[in-house]
Order: structure tokens, then C-alpha cells, then sequence
């Protein structure tokens, strides 16, 4: 009976890491680790998907052996798990998030979680040992920029008019704009983000926002910037592409900007519905 019990509960093991890596192989085929990873993670997974394949397979094919354990003097038997209730509960802990996985949609972050998240204020650093020719050029969506970048990339910007915030730039530009909001007042900025309803904002204004991520969705913070206009009918959540005016109000003894007279033009959510923060290299 007992051996019975062990090749059960062996297989069962089997079928928890195949679930993950199917569940895994499943996000990575349709492009959906998106929705959870930072792209800079995307290798890690896959070398963690063919690790769970491989250990699942090892499961099936290879019987459990309940009598010895390499590296002990003495053949004995192992422990069994728990019974009834205590080995119910140990596996829903594997298989309920695989199945959550599969049968519901994948859903971007919105509104619901920004209200629990602070406004993303200040630049993100990494600390690291600068090397000559390890730093790629600004945009580089995998890769942090040095201070020497970052400073000449505002300065590029200070000399356009008419501003487009890439995804790529996108929270180094939000940085600076909230570090030195009058350097670009008057400047025209474009940009895409959803609707956001802050409770700091008057009805008749939004936030226009996006999520940004450093690894994965738990460390999501909110970028945005409050946006005048025709907004005030605009549903939360909606995706938008804005072009406004930079302007500058004070609130709680800061001057933050402020995006004015925004044309809107709702839009499809983005492939990419998040954006991604590298980081500035510490020299």
C-alpha cells in the first residue's frame, strides 16, 4: 500500500512540473510573457522551461525508488507524504495556478492596481562598475544607460519643439520632465498611456499613464503625467494617444507639469502594453 502511495505522489510531482512548464511554453509560444516578465527575463524562463520539461519526464520514466538514498550507508525507506486533507492542500499550491493560468486570460494591468501604487517620481540607478564599451547606446530596451547618456539624451530634447515619448525612452523622459518640469515648458510632447482617474485629480482632468517594470507585474509602478483637455468623458482604462502642451502648476509646494490643451485620440491597446525601466549606470 505504501508503495502504491509513493508512485502516486511521484507522479503527481511529474505532473506539477509539466504543468508549470506547459503552462510556462504556453506564454513563451504566443509572446504572452509580456504580461509577467520583463523581456531582460525571457531567456531565464525558457532555460527554466526545458529544466521543468526535462525533471517532469524524469518522473515518468523513471520509477520511484522508496529503498535507497545515494549517499546513505543503509538502505531505508522514506518518509510518505501526509494523507487526505495535508496532501490536497500541498498540491492545489502547484496545480491551481497552472489551471488559473490556463483558463482565464491574460489581462494588463490598469486603473484597479495604479490606485495602489504611487506615482513613479524619481529616475531608478543600478549600481554597477562602469567598463569601457559595456554600455549600449541610449534605447536599448535591455540595457541601462550612464548619467552621460541620460544628460545628453535631455539635452537632445531640449532642443526639439515636438517631443514623441517612444517606448523606449519613455521613463527616462517622465524622469526628466519630473526633475526639471520648466526646462521643457512649452514643449509639445506626444504620447500613448490608458486613462487614469487619480484622486489628487480633478474630475475633469486624467492622468495619462503607463505601467512600468523593472523584472515582473509585482514590482509594477505607475508613470504619468496629469493631462488637461477634452478628457473629462473618457472612460478609465482606455487607451490613448495624446499631443499637448507642457506646463507647469504647483501642488503641495512642488511644480509638477502638466500635459495642457491635449488633443486625444483614442487608440487599440499596444502590443506592448507596458514599458520597461533600465536604469542609469552609476560611474
Amino acid at each position: 500500500m505504501d508503495d502504491q502511495r509513493l508512485a502516486f505522489h511521484h507522479y503527481l510531482r511529474g505532473i506539477a512540473l509539466g504543468g508549470i512548464a506547459l503552462f510556462l511554453f504556453r506564454l513563451a509560444l504566443y509572446g504572452d510573457l509580456k504580461y509577467y516578465l520583463s523581456p531582460k527575463l525571457e531567456g531565464y524562463t525558457k532555460i527554466a522551461i526545458v529544466v521543468l520539461a526535462l525533471l517532469s519526464f524524469m518522473h515518468f520514466i523513471l520509477p520511484p525508488d522508496h529503498n535507497h538514498c545515494e549517499g546513505c550507508e543503509h538502505e531505508h525507506a522514506h518518509a510518505l507524504p501526509k494523507k487526505g486533507l495535508h496532501s490536497f492542500i500541498f498540491f492545489c499550491l502547484f496545480f491551481l495556478p497552472v489551471l488559473s493560468g490556463f483558463i482565464f486570460p491574460n489581462h494588463t494591468l490598469g486603473s484597479d492596481v495604479a490606485a495602489n501604487r504611487a506615482m513613479k517620481q524619481a529616475p531608478s540607478v543600478q549600481s554597477t562598475a562602469k567598463k569601457s564599451g559595456s554600455v549600449k547606446p541610449a534605447g536599448a530596451l535591455r540595457n541601462p544607460i550612464s548619467q552621460k547618456q541620460f544628460n545628453a539624451l535631455k539635452k537632445k530634447l531640449l532642443k526639439q519643439k515636438i517631443i514623441t515619448v517612444d517606448d523606449s525612452h519613455y521613463t527616462y523622459i517622465l524622469n526628466m520632465l519630473e526633475q526639471d518640469p520648466n526646462a521643457f515648458k512649452g514643449k509639445q510632447f506626444i504620447m500613448t498611456g490608458f486613462v487614469y482617474r487619480d484622486k489628487q485629480v480633478p474630475a475633469h482632468e486624467i492622468v495619462t499613464a503607463r505601467f512600468d517594470i523593472s523584472c515582473c507585474i509585482a514590482d509594477a509602478s505607475v508613470y504619468g503625467i496629469r493631462t488637461e483637455g477634452n478628457v473629462a468623458d473618457l472612460k478609465k482604462d482606455n487607451w490613448i494617444r495624446v499631443r499637448g502642451t507642457i506646463n507647469t502648476m504647483k501642488q503641495s509646494g512642488s511644480t509638477i507639469p502638466v500635459l495642457a490643451h491635449a488633443q486625444v485620440t483614442q487608440i487599440k491597446e499596444p502590443s506592448h502594453p507596458y514599458v520597461y525601466d533600465n536604469g542609469i549606470l552609476l560611474d
